[in-house]
């Protein structure tokens, strides 16, 4: 990731931050729309989850300047979602929803380069967790 891009992320997961809706709501309701077959993996409160899904994207933009730093969190959330049920097919519709909840919730910032920041970004994480995830599936 360039700098650029980094900043784009930074200031837009900011200001969305700073709106009144959770972003962890519109990316939910997102998700269930576009595959409710996903909803009965979510046995939590919706509302814990939500702030869970929040906290872990801010964890994750803030250290995006160091990314090798945060490889034992992300694979940590794939083993998880592993033992949850999460497929390597799921990230596709998980990453579409982030998309749709940025662009949604990200107002006069949302833009192409935006877009293709957000996306890069994802595309690094899923990858990364697709490649535990399969780790796990051989153990």
């Amino acid at each position: 990731m360039t700098d650029r891009n980094i900043l784009i992320i930074k200031t837009s997961w900011s200001y969305v931050l700073s709106q009144p809706e959770n972003p962890g709501h519109v990316f939910y309701d997102k998700l269930f729309e576009m595959a409710p077959c996903l909803k009965h993996m979510f046995k939590s409160d919706m509302e814990q989850q939500m702030v869970k899904l929040t906290d872990m994207i801010t964890f994750m933009v803030t250290h995006l300047q160091n990314m090798s730093e945060i490889r034992s969190e992300i694979d940590a959330l794939a083993r998880r979602h592993a033992h949850y049920g999460a497929k390597p097919e799921h990230y596709k519709t998980v990453g579409d929803a982030l998309i749709q909840t940025m662009a949604i919730s990200s107002g006069v910032l949302w833009n192409d380069e935006t877009k293709q920041s957000w996306a890069e970004l994802y595309n690094i994480w899923a990858t990364e967790m697709i490649r535990v995830s399969n780790e796990e599936q051989l153990k």
